[in-house]
């Protein structure tokens, strides 16, 4: 990322493009309200539920079985001990149906140590700004949204050590 909140993105098929992430996604300081999704096992749960001691990272991604999301859900699956250890938890959040989530789920050796979750009407996604864009929000346990990472297609996550110095910080 540049000084200006700008990510530089050199696709081969297109021009270099910049994107002013400031202006995309969730609004930074912005606290959700209070909502329930289902899990990989069919499960209801509670955003308040979700929350770690001192907040949740939440994941988007797009279709689960995709290539690209796929490692993202391994590499969440490598980091989300580290994660957890800042008093945050993680969960990703997809479209797809709580079935598929689960065949991947079950697929993973070992399974994912954090909730793989269903937004199947994408209402979620919009709640967050998130429906066109996967990346990453940290909430604080007021659900106030305190930081967030856009990713373009071609890239898993973030640093992981941008992540937990942010975590750190709440």
């Amino acid at each position: 990322m540049q000084e200006d909140g700008h990510y530089m993105l050199n696709v081969a098929t297109r021009p270099v493009t910049s994107i002013a992430t400031v202006e995309l996604g969730p609004t930074i300081n912005t606290t959700i309200p209070p909502f329930t999704v289902r899990d990989h096992a069919g499960n209801p749960q509670h955003i308040n539920d979700l929350l770690g001691e001192k907040g949740l990272l939440l994941g988007f991604t797009g279709n689960i079985w995709n290539p690209t999301n796929a490692r993202r859900i391994i590499w969440a699956q490598r980091h989300a001990h580290h994660i957890n250890r800042t008093g945050v938890n993680m969960a990703l959040l997809s479209c797809d149906k709580p079935d598929l989530l689960y065949g991947f789920h079950i697929s993973m050796s070992p399974p994912p140590e954090f909730p793989l979750l269903s937004d199947l009407d994408g209402q979620i996604h919009d709640l967050f700004n998130m429906a066109k864009y996967p990346g990453m929000v940290l909430l604080d346990r007021s659900r106030t949204i305190r930081h967030k990472w856009l990713v373009p297609d071609d890239r898993v996550w973030p640093k992981i050590q941008d992540i937990l110095d942010t975590a750190e910080s709440l």
